[in-house]
This record gives structure tokens, C-alpha cells and sequence, in this order.
């Protein structure tokens, strides 16, 4: 015999009825970046928070704050572990706020070509993933970022060219800059976004970057002078926290953090071209690319020798080296 049901309570079955069936409300996760607007990293992630969109049909969105809108990285960072921020997209000296290992990339002329590079970042991945997720956060996308050269007002071809002229350094690690000046270098730190004031006015009149970055930001313009000789690579990271993660709803989670991969793998095979396309546009507008001879190249080395002996199990953990290290003598066996 089946249970009747007062017709008074019809109203408040119908209402519990139609709560249940009302779509959830929308999740909007938020990523930060020191990209700009325009970048190849800022359009990629714009490509990608569409397709969130598109895959959850609008359940999910990912919400980008490009151009350092949400502050310096190290601000990025704070942010995220008090919840104001997701996640964010940053260059490895942003990740080596949460994880120093990942400094161990940047040994100067450790890594010198393509192949060495794409072997060390396949197998050091996973090595990252662990550390940072005993952290509490989670590596998305492990990309290159191009090739660090020196650019000043004058030609830097030895190491005394640029002990005569002020370095900016992009703020992230006093440390960085202690081991600058202790190599003999006038060394200034400056916040990301007040390299290219600091050239125009004159507080500094040299930097390092990947050229990708340099003609971003516009930075070759007060120092048109860059060395052939690259220094070391540069890579960048999509880091979220463990939070982010669980947000995603469960049925959506292995799709759209596909997106991730994908866009690693983007980002990667595009660089080449882009850090080309950036020289030649640079030099359109009067950059001036200085080859090294072997003597000078012999002396910048011996820099980066004297350099990593000061930074070592202070800055860098010798693991994360000695990894690196032998990683690079695998490639070349």
C-alpha cells in the first residue's frame, strides 16, 4: 500500500524538487601572471580559459590576471597562500620562492644548447612535481621561457665591460644580488615593472633576460647592446594550490587539467620561433648583436664557476645540482 502524502506538503516537495535541479553555481578559479597583455604566455591562457568554458560549459571558469595586476611575484605567491589567488603562471625564480631546487636551471652555462635542455626538463619534471606538492602545490605546465643574454648601453663582451656599468636585477632574492656585487658587478635590484624606468633614467644601464622578455617589456630600447653568448636557460610554471585542485569539480577535473599539458606542449615547441622572431623585430629597431670571442667566453665561465661555489646549500641545494649535473653529462655520453 503506498504512503499518501498531505497535500499541504506538496508545495515544499515541489520547492526542495526544484533546488535540486537548479545548476550548481559557477566555480571561477584565479591565475596571475607577470606576462603582458599581448605575450605568447597571456594568449595561451586566455586560449585555455576559453577552453574551460567550453569543456564545462561554463561550470568552471579560469579567470587570468596578466601584467602584474596582482603585484610581483613573490606578492603572487603570499596571495595564494592566504587564498586570494589560485594560482599563477611564473618564471622559475617566482617557483624558487616555494621551491629553491628549481634555481639549479639557471647555474650559469651549466645547460648550453636545445638538447640539453629538453633531456633535463623531461627527467627533472616529475622531481619538481614531488617537491612542490609536499608543499601543497601542484606543477601544471613545466615550459621554456628562451635563453638569458646580457643587454646594456654599451657592448658587453668581457666581464669587465659590465663591472664598469649598474646591473638591474629583478627583485625576487637579495641573494642574487649579494652574489652579483660579490663577483665584482654593481648590482641594483628593481621590482620587474621598474626595470625599463630604471634604464630610462639612467638608475641602471644593463640587465639579463631572455629576449622574449627584453622585447616585451621594451627593456632593449635604453640598452640596444646584447651578447651572443647565452648564459643560461629560463623556464616558467604554472603552479596552483592543492585547493585549486579540489575545487574542480570531480567529473571535470582529468579534462580540464589535460588543458595544462596541451598547453605545455605549445608553449614549448613555439619558443624557438618566438625568441628568433623577437631577436629579428629587435633588431629592426636597432638592437646590436655582439658575438664573444673564446677568451671572453673563457672568462664569463669562470664567473659562473666562482658564482655557483658562493650560492650552493645556501640558495640552491646541492641535490637539485648534482641532479642537473649529471643529467647533462647523460645527454652528452
Amino acid at each position: 500500500m503506498g504512503i499518501m502524502i498531505h497535500r499541504k506538503f506538496w508545495p515544499l516537495i515541489l520547492l526542495i524538487f526544484c533546488l535540486h535541479c537548479l545548476p550548481a553555481e559557477a566555480v571561477t578559479l584565479k591565475i596571475a601572471t607577470l606576462a603582458p597583455v599581448g605575450s605568447p604566455w597571456v594568449q595561451s591562457l586566455r586560449r585555455l580559459s576559453a577552453e574551460w568554458d567550453r569543456i564545462s560549459q561554463g561550470r568552471v571558469h579560469l579567470k587570468i590576471y596578466p601584467g602584474g595586476i596582482a603585484g610581483e611575484e613573490a606578492d603572487m605567491i603570499r596571495k595564494m597562500r592566504i587564498g586570494q589567488l589560485d594560482g599563477a603562471a611564473l618564471t622559475q625564480m617566482g617557483v624558487g620562492l616555494l621551491d629553491s631546487a628549481i634555481l639549479a636551471l639557471s647555474t650559469p652555462f651549466l645547460i648550453q644548447e636545445e638538447g640539453e635542455l629538453d633531456h633535463v626538463m623531461e627527467r627533472t619534471k616529475p622531481y619538481f612535481e614531488s617537491r612542490l606538492a609536499d608543499k601543497g602545490y601542484r606543477l601544471l605546465a613545466f615550459t621554456k621561457a628562451g635563453w638569458v643574454h646580457f643587454f646594456g648601453r654599451e657592448p658587453l663582451i668581457f666581464p669587465e665591460d659590465l663591472k664598469r656599468l649598474k646591473l638591474g636585477v629583478a627583485a625576487g632574492d637579495a641573494d642574487f644580488v649579494e652574489t652579483w656585487r660579490r663577483a665584482g658587478f654593481n648590482a641594483f635590484s628593481l621590482p620587474f615593472g621598474d626595470l625599463l624606468v630604471g634604464l630610462q633614467t639612467g638608475m641602471i644601464d644593463a640587465f639579463y633576460a631572455p629576449p622574449v622578455v627584453a622585447a616585451t617589456f621594451q627593456w632593449f630600447g635604453p640598452a640596444h647592446h646584447m651578447s651572443a653568448l647565452p648564459i643560461a636557460p629560463v623556464v616558467g610554471a604554472v603552479v596552483v594550490t592543492s585547493e585549486f585542485i579540489e575545487r574542480i569539480p570531480s567529473d571535470l577535473r582529468e579534462p580540464l587539467l589535460a588543458t595544462f599539458t596541451a598547453l605545455e606542449a605549445e608553449l614549448n615547441a613555439q619558443m624557438r620561433a618566438l625568441e628568433e622572431e623577437a631577436l629579428a623585430v629587435m633588431q629592426e629597431q636597432g638592437l646590436e648583436i655582439h658575438s664573444i670571442p673564446a677568451e671572453a667566453a673563457k672568462q664569463w665561465r669562470r664567473i659562473g664557476d666562482q658564482g655557483i661555489l658562493v650560492v650552493l646549500g645556501r640558495m640552491i641545494p646541492e641535490e637539485s645540482y648534482r641532479l642537473i649535473v649529471d643529467l647533462v653529462s647523460e645527454y652528452n655520453q
